[in-house]
């Protein structure tokens, strides 16, 4: 299980931050609040998204085929994204993340689960 960053990881990726967002909107296919830990150059290193239902699905990795994935691209600054409408920027610590981490289905997992869905 993933247990934070270590020193090497600062090192290569630089200082970890964590924040999460809510996402205003009334889609339930869409999440209403998304966890990000980041890299110093704002890569995207994990990721969680809550959905209204109280679904949690995890990704630690780029994959578009997976029920969420990571970004190709560096995340855009906190302040950028709080200037959205439709977006509440609020600061997260690692130790949240990472409880948040441990709760939630891989999404791997979690893609799986959703194609196995019975139909009715």
């Amino acid at each position: 299980m993933w247990s934070g960053t270590t020193r090497r990881d600062e090192l290569r990726w630089g200082v970890t931050t964590y924040f999460q967002v809510r996402w205003h909107h009334e889609d339930p296919d869409d999440p209403v609040r998304i966890y990000e830990e980041l890299s110093g150059e704002r890569y995207e290193l994990r990721k969680i998204e809550e959905f209204a239902d109280g679904r949690l699905i995890r990704s630690d990795r780029i994959n578009p085929d997976l029920a969420t994935s990571l970004s190709w691209e560096p995340v855009p600054a906190e302040e950028e994204i709080a200037a959205q409408d439709e977006f509440t920027v609020e600061p997260l610590t690692a130790e949240a993340f990472n409880s948040a981490w441990a709760r939630a289905a891989d999404a791997a997992l979690a893609r799986h689960l959703r194609r196995k869905r019975i139909p009715w």
